[in-house]
Formats: C-alpha cells, structure tokens, sequence
C-alpha cells in the first residue's frame, strides 16, 4: 500500500487524521477535497468546482495519474440550487465516458464551502 501526501494541517492549524490520497491494488482513493486558499474557502460554485478539481488533478498528478484515470466521483453539495453550475463544471473538467458518481445535500465542515468532491482513480484504466 502507498500513501501520498505528508501530515495535513487543517485551517485551524491542528494536524488532520487523514492522508490526500491511499493507493491499493492500482487504485487511488483521494480524500474529500474543498477549494481551500490559504486555508480559506470562497467564491461561488462554480469557482469553487474548479478550485476542487485542480486539488483532485494536482494530488493524482503526484500519483503520475490525472483526471481521466477517474472512474468513481462522490460529490456533497450545500444547496441543491448549485446543481446545474456544478455540473456545467463537472462536465468541463472530466471526460466522457464519465466516471460513476453520486450526488448528495450535506452540509459540509468548512465555512462559505459549497462543494466537496472525492475520487476514485485507477491506474489500469483510463477514460479517454
């Protein structure tokens, strides 16, 4: 098993219990990720979608995989009404034939977040 990624200090300067990304079998599983600036989120959703995905590609990058390696997307949202600029994003940033996901309401842990976005990555597939 590989683990990616150092000790995560969250905003509040403690130290997370949770690695970016665990990699088994060929299979990276990437942590939540938020569209954290200086340990800060804002911007509206659809900023904060691509925030998101450029976190998820920079962690697959260190893992020498990308965004078309994705095959399942697990995705919380803070408003239903961000649904169709999400997913204006989501269609951007990934490729058909898109990777399986699931969608749901939550509220998230961080201040002004809108959206929090885990992938599943393989290393014997790729999308495109």
């Amino acid at each position: 098993m590989k683990i990616h990624g150092g000790p995560l200090v969250g905003p509040g300067g403690g130290v997370l219990p949770l690695s970016l990304a665990v990699e088994v079998d060929g299979l990276v599983f990437v942590s939540g990720q938020l569209a954290l600036v200086d340990g800060r989120v804002e911007g509206d959703i659809a900023l904060q979608t691509e925030r998101t995905f450029d976190a998820i590609a920079a962690i697959l990058a260190g893992a020498d995989l990308s965004l078309d390696h994705v095959i399942k997307a697990t995705i919380w949202l803070t408003d239903t009404a961000d649904f169709g600029a999400f997913n204006t994003v989501y269609a951007e940033r990934l490729s058909a034939p898109y990777p399986a996901r699931s969608c749901v309401i939550s509220q998230l842990v961080l201040p002004n977040a809108r959206v929090e976005i885990e992938v599943v990555a393989s290393r014997d597939h790729r999308r495109t």
